[in-house]
This record gives C-alpha cells, structure tokens and sequence, in this order.
C-alpha cells in the first residue's frame, strides 16, 4: 500500500520507520508550540519541552544514523564520494536560509534552525565518519561541551555553536553543540549495526499497515518538514481567524 516493494538491499525498513517516528512526533509538537506562540497555550508545559527534546534527539540520532549507512556505501564506489554530500549541505542550508527569510518577515525569525544544523552536519559527518565507534568519545565531548557554552552570550554569529544572545528566543534552535553530539550517537549506531552500510542480519518488514504508513513518512521527511508549518498554522487561522503576532 505505501510502497513495501522498495525495500531492498538499498534501504532499510526499520532506518524509515525511526525517521517516521520523528517526522511524526515533530508535527505534533511544533503544533504544540504554535497553540503556545498564538494562543497563549500553557498547559503541560513540562511535559510539552520533555515531548519536543525527546522528538529531536529521535530525528537528529536517526540523521545521524542515515548519514553513516548512506557515507559508507558510497565511500570506494564514486570518484568524487564528497560531491554528493557537499550538494546536500548546500540543498538543507539553503532550505534553512529560506526559512530564516519568511520567519524574518513573519517577526519571529530562525536563525539556525533543524535544517541549517542537518546541512552542515552533513559536511561534519564526512570528517567524523573515520572514527567509527569512537565517535561515542565524540558524542559526549560535543554533549557536555553545551553545559559549558550555554553559560556564555554573545551575538548573533555565534548561534551556530550554542552561544546565544541574552534572553534570546527562536521556536526552532540547532546548535553544534549539543546536537552535533546526537548526530554522532547515530552515527555511532551505524558503525555498530551497520558496518560499510549494511545489516548485520535481516529484519522482515512487518505486516502493519501502520508501520508502513511511519515509514513511508519516513521516506518524505523533508517534505513533510516543509509543509507541515504552513498547513498548521494555515488551520489555525481558519479556525480562529487572524493570529496574535501573525502579520498575515
């Protein structure tokens, strides 16, 4: 029904439906966070961050995941193995620079956003993908160097890496660190349970016609990422008119 049929030896039912998950969680969260930029929701405030950390840290592990299945089988296969990275870096900070723009209009501007980190974690992971399974070493250097960085402000120019302005606010922030660290947790994963880009074993693809619905969401992430903002906040307005801090 949802495309069972491309599971081969090329893609992997379980990586989709992990990233399924995430793009899924992602929607209901941002959703969350537009009844609380618009409406003034303030209910379960605690449960709503513990929600949101735990739908990034899911999406940007199963990036990282992708990014060392996908690096490894083209390692050894392309003569120039880098361009097709590079053009991805250039494909997701583009799509985040455009973002940046429509949310300056909009009053409420991302600055380094999922897709501005997701570019150029691409290019990061092409130079960590030699250390295998140490990049768990990594991965905790770039975790616990954000306890240390969130303690300093500065300008703008510094978002990228975790050093923000004073009481400075964006609905969708990635820093280096510690996303970076996420990213080569799933990378790290892949080294274990995917050496040069391949299973260990088989996992047969379950008959659920939910599993296959996540994963073919799995499969359109980036889409979904695109559109999902514009359809919520385009119901909310439908539904109750013109939107508190919403210039349109």
């Amino acid at each position: 029904m949802f495309g069972s049929e491309i599971y081969t030896n090329r893609r992997y039912w379980e990586i989709d439906l992990l990233r399924g998950i995430g793009i899924t969680m992602m929607v209901v969260s941002n959703f969350v966070t537009d009844l609380q930029l618009f409406l003034n929701y303030s209910s379960h405030r605690t449960f709503s961050f513990a929600f949101a950390l735990t739908t990034a840290t899911i999406f940007v592990f199963a990036s990282g995941l992708s990014m060392w299945i996908s690096y490894s089988r083209t390692l050894g296969k392309s003569a120039s193995p880098y361009r097709k990275y590079i053009m991805r870096f250039f494909k997701l900070f583009g799509l985040g620079l455009l973002i940046t723009a429509v949310t300056y209009f909009l009053g409420m501007t991302i600055h380094f956003g999922i897709l501005h980190f997701l570019g150029l974690a691409t290019l990061l992971g092409m130079l960590f993908y030699r250390f295998g399974r140490l990049n768990v070493l990594w991965a905790a250097f770039f975790i616990l160097g954000h306890l240390v960085l969130r303690n300093f402000h500065d300008g703008l120019w510094l978002l990228p890496i975790g050093i923000m302005p004073e009481n400075y606010f964006t609905p969708d922030y990635f820093p280096i660190f510690p996303w970076f660290g996420v990213f080569l947790l799933g990378m790290t994963a892949g080294s274990v349970f995917y050496p040069d880009g391949r299973r260990k074993r088989e996992i047969d693809l379950p008959s659920s016609p939910l599993i296959h619905f996540v994963a073919f969401a799995g499969r359109h992430t980036l889409l979904i990422y695109m559109i999902h903002q514009p359809i919520l906040v385009g119901l909310l307005r439908l539904i109750y008119g013109p939107l508190p801090g919403l210039p349109i």
